[in-house]
This record gives C-alpha cells, sequence and structure tokens, in this order.
C-alpha cells in the first residue's frame, strides 16, 4: 500500500520477517526447542504463535486476578462450623477466622494471617439443636460481626427451639466459602504445645508423648510396650472459658501450735491443673480452662488416714485425668471421683497403721465452665449462685434417727448408740455407729429384774434366749423345760410395774427362740446340735475386732494356718449350717445360722486385719467416710461410697463456693455465707474468718481441742461476658493508661521468709529488728485490717503508715504505703502484679502472699 504505516506496523512486520526473533521463538515453540519451548511450558497451546509481548500482558492479567482473589479471600471473614459430641450432649463450635491486618492486630504467619476465635453454643441433648445453634451463630457473625455473635452464644443458652426450627439431621455444616479454610484448620493438631520436628512434615507434642501426621489427618501416641508411635484418637480441642477462678484455703485452732496438730484437717489447693501436671510429666493440655481442684480432708479417730489421703489425692488426679485426652463429661467426672475414693479405701483398708482411721473429704473441680463437687462424711459444701440462691452438696452422712444411711447401717448390723455433747446438757445427745458388741450369757439370773436383762442384752441366739450351757444337750422337751421356767421370770404378770415392756420384749424373745428352735430340731438335729456347740464356743462379742486367739476358737484351727486353709474350713462349717436350711440366693434362713455365719466371716476377718490399736475403737458419727475396716468388713456397716454433683456456671457474676470442716458447722449455713459476703473476690480472707469464727465459738462451748480445729475452703467462681477483643492501636486511644496502675499496700512479715529482716525496701522501717511473728499471727493481723476495711475502706492509708513493714509507709499523708505508678510487667514480682491488675478502682486485694510477706493491696488509679 502506498499508505505511510503506523510505527506499530512496522515494529509487527520486523517482528513477523524471516530470520527476526520473533520468528525464531516461534520455530521454537513450535518444535520444542530453543528459549521458545520455555515460553510455551507456560502458555496454552493456543498461544502457540502468539507475540511474546500479548503472551506477557495475558500472563500479567491472570496473575492481578490471582492476587485480587488472594487479597479478597485474606480480607473476608470466614467462619468454620463444626457439630461437636462432648459426653452426653452436643454442641456447635464456630471457628471465627477473622483478617487480623484489617481488624488492626499483628497477623500471625502459622494461622494464615487471620486471627482465629472459637464461639462455642449451649450443650444440648439432641444434635439437631446443636445444628440449629450454630447456623443461627454463623448467620449472625456474617451479618453483625463478632461482638454480637458473642452476645447471641450467651442468650442461646436461655433459648428452647421449636421443633419444626430444627434443621434435618443430614443438614450440612459446611460451606463453599469455608472449604480451604476447612482443610487449612484440619492440617494443624488440635491444642496447643504443638511444634514442627525439623525437617519433618509432622508435628510432635512438647509436654505429651503425641505425635500428628498433617498429611494423613492422623494422631499418634508412644505406646509404652514397644515405645513406638501407634494411631490413636484426637484429642480433645480446649476451650478457655471466661470464668476467673481465686481460692483461699485457712486452719484455725486454739493456738499455733494446732496448727501443727496430726489431728488438724488437710487442705490442697492445684490452681493450675495444667501447670501442676506438666510439672509432675502428666499431660493435660487438652483439658478446657480453666483447671482447678480443691480438696479437704478431716480425720474420723485418728489423723492416719487423712495424711495418707492427702498426700496421695492429687497424683491419682493427675494421672487419671492424663489417662485419657478426650472431653471429660459430667458423667466420666463422677467415675473418676468415685475411682479415686475407691482406690484410696482399699489402701488405706491394707495399710496396718491407717486401717481403723477414717477421713471425710470434700473435693471440687473446675474443668471449663463446669463445677464437679464431691462430699463425704462430715464435710460439706455450700454453693451460692450470682441469683442468691444457695445449695447444699453433702453434709448429710452422719448418723441420724432414719433416712437412706440410717437403713444401710441397720441392714449391716450396725449398733447405733447416744452419746451426751460434752458441757451441753440441754442439747440432744449425738448418735454414733459402732460394730454390734453382743455379751452372751446362758445361766438364769436369780432375781425377774436382772433375768429379764439376760434376755434382752445378753442372749444374742435362740440357745442362749432358752439357757442353754455348753454341757446341755439340746432336743424339744429342754427347751420346753427352759421355756417354762424362764416364762415364770420374764412374765409381765410376774415383773414389777415399771419393768412391764420390757417383760413384754424379753417374753416375746423366749417364745421365739423356742419356736426357733424347733424348727430346727425338726430340720436336722444332728446340725442344731453343732450349731449350739459352735455359738457356744464363739461366746460373747466383747469388742469391735476380736482376738486372733478367738477367731482360731471359732475355726476351729491351729496357730499359724494359713489364710487359704482358714478359708477353706470356713466354707466346710457353711456348708454344714446350709442344712438347716437357705434361700435360693444362697442366705441361711434360720435367723442362728445365720449369726453363726457371721461369726465365721468375723473370725477369718480378725486372722486377716492387722492389730489394732490399744483400746477399743470409738464408735463414729459418720455414715460415710475412706477407712474404717472395722466397720466395712466383713459386712459395710459404713460406706465409702461419695455424694457427687456437677453445677454448669451459665449465669453471668460469681459462684461462692465454700468446702467446710465438721467443726463449722456451730456457725449455721447462714453465718458462713455471711462472712463470705462480707469478703467478695477475697476467698483467703473469708475462709481465714470462717476457720477463726468456728475455732472460737467451739473453744466457748468448751469442746474437745481436737473439735476446735476448724478449717475451711472458699473459691470465688466469676464468670464474666466475653467481649471481642479490641485492636491494639483503638485500646490505646480509648484508655492510655490500660498498662498502668496505682496502688497503696500493706506488708506484714513473718519468720519464715528468707528475706524476713534482709528486705532493702523495708530497711528503714525495720530498724534492724529481728521478725519474730509466725505466719499465723501475720495473717492475724492482717485479717484484723480486713474487718476494719470492710467498715471503712477509706482508711488504708492509716493502717498502712501504722503497721505496714515496707518503706513505702513512710510516705506522708493519704500517700502512705503508696507504689506510685507500676507498669505492665516491670513490678518483679508476677503474683503481686496480677492481684494489681485484677483489682478494680478502690478495691481491696485479698491477702497476698510474696517473697516479702503477706500483703493487703488497694488500687486508687
Amino acid at each position: 500500500s502506498l499508505l505511510p504505516r503506523s510505527p506499530h506496523a512496522r515494529a509487527r512486520e520486523r517482528e513477523s520477517a524471516p530470520g527476526s526473533r520473533s520468528s525464531r521463538l516461534t520455530a521454537g515453540r513450535a518444535s520444542g526447542t530453543g528459549r521458545g519451548a520455555m515460553a510455551g511450558n507456560f502458555s496454552d497451546k493456543t498461544w502457540s504463535g502468539t507475540p511474546m509481548w500479548q503472551i506477557a500482558e495475558e500472563l500479567e492479567e491472570q496473575r492481578r486476578k490471582r492476587d485480587a482473589e488472594e487479597l479478597r479471600k485474606a480480607s473476608t471473614p470466614v467462619a468454620v462450623l463444626n457439630c461437636r459430641a462432648e459426653g452426653d450432649h452436643f454442641l456447635s463450635e464456630l471457628t471465627l477466622l477473622i483478617p487480623a491486618k484489617a481488624a488492626g492486630f499483628n497477623a500471625d504467619p502459622a494461622s494464615g494471617g487471620f486471627r482465629e476465635v472459637k464461639v462455642r453454643g449451649p450443650r444440648r441433648k439432641i444434635r439437631r439443636e446443636a445444628l440449629k445453634d450454630g447456623f443461627a451463630l454463623r448467620k449472625t457473625f456474617h451479618e453483625r460481626g463478632e461482638a454480637e455473635v458473642r452476645r447471641q452464644a450467651y442468650e442461646l443458652k436461655s433459648r428452647t427451639w421449636e421443633p419444626l426450627e430444627l434443621p434435618p439431621e443430614t443438614a450440612h455444616v459446611e460451606e463453599p466459602e469455608d472449604k480451604e479454610q476447612r482443610l487449612r484448620l484440619a492440617q494443624r493438631p488440635r491444642g496447643t504445645g504443638w511444634s514442627r520436628k525439623k525437617d519433618a512434615d509432622f508435628f510432635l507434642h512438647t509436654h505429651s508423648p503425641m505425635a500428628y501426621d498433617p498429611k494423613k489427618m492422623q494422631y499418634f501416641e508412644v505406646e509404652a510396650a514397644s515405645n513406638r508411635y501407634v494411631p490413636c484418637d484426637p484429642p480433645h480441642d480446649p476451650v478457655e472459658y471466661p470464668v476467673d477462678v481465686q481460692a483461699g484455703a485457712s486452719l484455725v485452732g486454739q493456738d499455733d501450735g494446732d496448727l501443727t496438730s496430726p489431728d488438724r484437717p488437710r487442705s490442697i489447693l492445684l490452681k493450675e491443673l495444667v501447670l501442676t501436671g506438666r510439672a509432675m510429666k502428666k499431660p493435660l493440655f487438652f483439658l478446657d480452662q480453666p483447671a482447678s481442684a480443691m480438696v479437704l480432708f478431716e480425720g474420723v479417730r485418728g489423723s492416719a488416714a487423712s495424711d495418707y489421703c492427702s498426700k496421695n489425692f492429687h497424683t491419682k488426679l493427675l494421672s487419671k485425668l492424663s489417662s485419657t485426652l478426650q472431653y471429660w463429661s459430667a458423667a466420666m467426672m463422677q467415675k473418676l471421683i468415685s475411682s479415686i475414693i475407691e482406690e484410696l479405701d482399699a489402701e488405706v483398708m491394707q495399710s496396718p497403721a491407717a486401717c481403723y482411721d477414717g477421713a471425710c473429704l470434700g473435693v471440687a473441680i473446675v474443668l471449663g465452665d463446669r463445677l464437679t463437687v464431691a462430699t463425704m462424711g462430715s464435710i460439706r459444701a455450700l454453693l451460692q449462685t450470682p441469683s442468691g440462691t444457695t445449695r447444699v452438696i453433702g453434709g448429710q452422712h452422719v448418723v441420724a434417727e432414719d433416712g437412706i444411711d440410717r437403713v444401710r447401717l441397720d441392714a449391716g448390723g450396725g449398733e447405733v448408740i447416744s452419746v451426751p455433747v460434752p458441757g451441753e446438757p440441754s442439747v440432744l445427745p449425738q448418735l454414733r455407729v459402732r460394730r454390734p458388741l453382743r455379751p452372751r450369757r446362758t445361766a438364769f439370773a436369780q432375781d425377774n429384774a436382772s433375768e429379764i436383762q439376760r434376755v434382752l442384752d445378753a442372749a444374742p441366739d435362740s440357745f442362749s434366749a432358752l439357757g442353754f450351757g455348753a454341757g446341755d444337750s439340746v432336743d424339744a422337751k429342754s427347751a420346753k423345760v427352759n421355756y417354762r421356767k424362764l416364762a415364770l421370770k420374764v412374765h409381765p404378770d410376774k415383773a414389777p410395774e415399771e419393768l412391764k415392756e420390757q417383760a413384754q420384749v424379753a417374753f416375746a424373745k423366749i417364745e421365739t427362740a423356742l419356736l426357733q428352735i424347733e424348727t430346727l430340731l425338726e430340720k436336722d438335729a444332728k446340725a442344731t446340735a453343732e450349731l449350739h456347740r459352735f455359738l457356744e464356743a464363739a461366746g460373747s462379742v466383747e469388742s469391735a475386732v476380736m482376738p486372733r486367739a478367738w477367731a482360731r476358737t471359732v475355726l476351729g484351727v491351729e496357730e499359724g494356718i494359713e489364710i487359704e486353709d482358714a478359708e477353706k474350713k470356713a466354707k466346710e462349717l457353711k456348708k454344714d449350717l446350709a442344712k438347716l436350711g437357705q434361700f435360693e440366693g444362697g442366705r441361711l434362713f434360720h435367723a442362728d445360722a445365720r449369726r453363726a455365719g457371721e461369726l465365721i466371716d468375723e473370725a477369718l476377718e480378725s486372722l486377716q486385719a492387722p492389730a489394732p490399736k490399744e483400746g477399743a475403737l470409738e464408735a463414729v458419727s459418720v455414715t460415710r467416710a475412706l477407712g474404717l475396716r472395722d466397720l466395712k468388713r466383713p459386712r459395710d456397716i459404713v460406706s465409702a461410697k461419695p455424694h457427687v454433683e456437677v453445677v454448669q456456671l451459665d449465669a453471668l457474676g460469681s459462684y461462692n463456693l465454700a468446702l467446710l470442716s465438721s467443726a463449722t458447722s456451730i456457725l449455721g449455713d447462714d453465718g458462713i455465707l455471711s462472712r463470705i459476703k462480707d469478703f467478695p473476690r477475697q476467698p483467703k480472707t473469708a475462709s481465714l474468718v470462717i476457720a477463726q469464727d468456728a475455732a472460737d465459738a467451739q473453744a466457748k462451748r468448751k469442746a474437745h481441742r481436737s473439735d476446735c480445729l476448724a478449717s475451711s475452703v472458699v473459691s470465688v467462681l466469676e464468670l464474666k461476658h466475653e467481649e471481642a477483643p479490641e485492636p491494639p492501636t483503638k485500646k490505646a486511644k480509648t484508655d492510655a493508661t490500660s498498662d498502668k496502675v496505682r496502688c497503696l499496700h500493706i506488708l506484714v512479715k513473718h519468720k519464715d521468709l528468707r528475706m524476713a529482716t534482709k528486705d532493702p525496701e523495708s530497711a528503714t522501717r525495720l530498724r534492724g529488728k529481728t521478725v519474730t511473728r509466725t505466719l499465723a499471727q501475720a495473717e492475724r493481723e492482717l485479717l484484723a485490717m480486713q474487718r476494719q476495711l470492710v467498715a471503712n475502706p477509706n482508711i488504708f492509708h492509716v493502717l498502712a503508715r501504722k503497721h505496714s513493714e515496707c518503706d513505702s509507709a513512710l510516705q506522708p499523708g493519704q500517700n502512705s504505703g503508696d507504689l506510685g505508678w507500676v507498669a505492665r510487667g516491670t513490678c518483679g514480682i508476677p503474683q503481686f502484679e496480677t492481684v494489681m491488675f485484677s483489682l478494680k478502682q478502690y478495691e481491696i486485694s485479698d491477702i497476698v502472699t510474696s517473697p516479702r510477706g503477706l500483703h493487703l493491696i488497694q488500687r486508687i488509679a
């Protein structure tokens, strides 16, 4: 064409000319060699022959679209919904993946640039209800954001869905938008403490012999026998609930010497189960948070059983909690506590030093938003909910006139006696239970009154009731003769007026004895004679644990016989007793035969049991306890079954829990709760007030010294509303002093401190004085100050100037005890700093322990 060509057209002609660079690249692509082949590897076949500038433009456009899609995904919140089973319940769990940079948070590379938040719905008995919760939460998140979904999760706890509102059982929880994030989450192990092994694709747990393979999505654990990794079920993914746990325990007696008395109650506080388990090499990373345990033991008869249990309870608890990595449901927690108590009871029963002592206990375990409380014996628990309602847990395991436990005592053959309360003649006698003591006399008394008493109190079987002695032959004629002789003495018409009621009972007893013997003789006369000789040889039962010589006489065996041989002899004797009749279940039919069988069992137990302490074993006031072998073998008079309750912490506010020893009962439930109310968020102080007031009240009524040992464990469980966290930049703008506080404090030292007199920050205040007060005295001094502060919290600086042993107390006026502005992380004493930043303005702390001594803290700004 003669028309002038544009520069672009001339350039295209040069590129397509033979021998040009473009034609060589095109030829290279067609032949699969040269630099054109490399370009062809990154292009579609339809591009063959396309100029490089056009290929570059198309590749750049694809990159821009890909980057835009990645940017869209990275800036779009995603909600991954799952429906999980926890024990017998179901719940929905929504994992919110919120772009960290868009929300103003620092991005975590491990999380793909997202901030992960887990929101859980309430526990439901039906899976469809949990699904409905999850769908509602996911919809709320997409429409209104994180803060609203947290609020709705709390409101769902009181929501009841109608059947028509529920989705089908087969409803899918996945969405196309969450597919990629769901896959990414599945390739990470559950919980915390995992680290990727160097140059490997699998994860190892820091504190547990476990591994996770993300390619196979399989968990492995180390098999103890082979020391090799074997597949296992996935661990529970722990959830941190907004529950703040504080606890304190106190013991008070008549003086400081009582605090080391062997008879003292013993308490255990495990405020961080996960950290305690890590120190003892028991992995507990899968437990919901918070995870805490509180235990109180009190001895019965002696201290050996409670001492043993207090030293071994926590090791069994940690071992059993770490035995499974699954979710601990309410039913599993009940079985856990019951199994620990069963093991402790069996071990105490085998201990020669502890088997005849007993131990009562109270246990409280917090896992996430659930509180499990178990009590047994004289220890009871009080729980006050945020609404003010009070629940008494346990404390009913004492001997009473009626009730389920009384039925068991009577069925087990326990003897209930009345014991007057010392120094309290107007108070009803205390009921106690013991192994029945059965004196046995066969000789007739001289006077009628004595004979009535003999028949009632010293004739435990029909033969002794009718006066058959060791050399008497038992036949129907002799039985009738003896009956007639007795009738002349015990018949109500022959008895004086004041003994007529007792005579009626005695006369009915000899009538029944005559009938029993006649029935036995008709069944088997020879076996009846053998039964008489056996009961005569056994004689009286005069102690809870009979001597071994008595046991050998009853069984008819020689000294030094093996237990297995003694058991064979016992079986032979019971086989002879069965000739007199038995029920289908093997239970002996006649009462006298049953008594003989019980004596055989007691004889076997006497041969196996350790020798008891010197003196008679005391009757006990409890119906359930650990130990107390004489009341459990050969028959269960006292039980070791605890009362266990699981409480769901689902109401906002503070739950107040108290585990109380028997001595505190003198204050009454209302008195204890009022003392806790006076010291909110101060469980150590509240426990000290309860124990001190109870010990003083017991001493005032002149109780036995051991009964004046009062102990209490108080815990405050505060359920807070879970708010969405604010970005650091926004937080800095809205609260410039959020990382600083200003506090006053009072310091009281005691002699058990390492730096009691060498504290440089107390040098001026102490002036070289030696600290001689004990820890208990220091606690009492601070308690006295706490009581004054309850009446007037504005005198904190006055008390600091008067009592504090820190040089900060020397500052003038209202600045006495002032620590100045303290920034987070600069205090140097972690426990002290934690308390300072947890206080509200002008709130006074609980008694705080630090290396410097005991403190009270008041936040002023």
